[in-house]
Formats: C-alpha cells, structure tokens, sequence
C-alpha cells in the first residue's frame, strides 16, 4: 500500500463518517437540538477545542454510533493465516484468508438492541467504556489497530459538533432515501443533500 493511499482513505473515512452523522441529525430534528443544547451548554459561542471534547459525551457517542452503523469500511482488508492454527475452536489451516465483516458484527441483533436504528443514547449505557476503541471495532484491534483512531475522532467529532454549532440541518424532501452506497468506503451514492440555514 502506498502512503497517498493510507492518507486517502483515512481523510475519506473521516469524512463518511461526518456526512453519515450530518444526514441521522438532519433528519431528527430533536437528537440534532440534543446535541446543539450540549454543545452550547460547554462551548457556548467558542468553538470546539479538543480540550472539551471530553465534556461532549452525547457528541462523542454520536460519533461512535455512526461508526456502528454506517460502518465506514465495512469489510477491512484480508489477512493472512502464516501458520496452522486455531481460533475460536476452528481449525485454520496456513494460508487461508481471513477477513472481519465489521458491518455483520455491528449489525448483530445478539449484541445491539435494534441494530438497524441509529440511536446514539446507546453508547450513553454504563455496559460501554467511553474510551474502548473496540466498541463498534470500526478501528480493527490488537497490533493491527487503526493508528489514526484518536485523530479521526478529533476531527469527525469537531466537524459534526461545529456543523450543528452553527447551522440548523434539515434533509430536503425526499432525501430520507438517499443511502446508496459506492466503493469499499461506505460512501454515499449521491451527496446528501440538506436545507441549511445558519443559528445566528
């Protein structure tokens, strides 16, 4: 893998996660007014810093529930078994691929209450760790860890909370169904497309 494709997929990544947020809080207007009320509650007119981040938790688990849902790469990237060995009971013979489907994971009825709706006040629970990178595995795990996990969330997290600091988001008509997807990145089709119009 070349370095321009490590820095294009973690800006794409970056931004599909944003777009994602931006279109769940254009279309509910309460959780988007939630999110406004916090923001002005800490920040007031400043703009977010990444010192108060940590005081935004309802901003941080929308993040994170949009990782869950529209996870931003959904299928990573193949491994490879290096060896005969065994994992999780199954016997995994020297070359076989190996791949996590994130999206099948996040969706799993047995681990989240009605998967298919974006509900961040799940990531508010006590049962989930505010600072576990392993939550929606978006990030991937152990020595293969997404490096960059602190940087995205910094800049999605600062990107969504200025975007409603600012602008009151509204889809327009018939964008609801807009959630076509395109690419290995879990990218939208078409831009969304959303009435803006700014708090001040």
């Amino acid at each position: 893998m070349l370095l321009w494709e490590v820095i294009i997929l973690s800006s794409d990544t970056t931004m599909v996660t944003s777009e994602w947020a931006m279109y769940e809080l254009a279309k509910n207007a309460k959780l988007q007014d939630r999110l406004y009320q916090e923001v002005q509650s800490i920040c007031s007119s400043d703009k977010i810093t990444e010192e108060k981040l940590c005081q935004l938790p309802y901003l941080e688990a929308v993040f994170h529930e949009t990782l869950r849902k529209y996870t931003p790469i959904p299928i990573p990237f193949l491994r490879f078994a290096h060896e005969d060995t065994e994992l999780g009971g199954y016997y995994i013979p020297a070359g076989t691929e190996i791949d996590i489907n994130f999206y099948g994971c996040n969706m799993d009825e047995n681990q989240w209450e009605k998967p298919e709706e974006w509900n961040p006040d799940r990531f508010l629970d006590k049962k989930y760790d505010r600072n576990d990178m392993h939550k929606t595995i978006a990030f991937g795990g152990g020595k293969r860890a997404c490096t960059g996990y602190q940087q995205a969330m910094l800049i999605a997290c600062t990107a969504i909370g200025r975007l409603v600091q600012e602008f009151q988001w509204r889809l327009e008509d018939g964008e609801e169904e807009n959630v076509d997807i395109v690419g290995i990145i879990n990218q939208k089709l078409h831009p969304m497309h959303a009435i803006i119009r700014p708090r001040n």
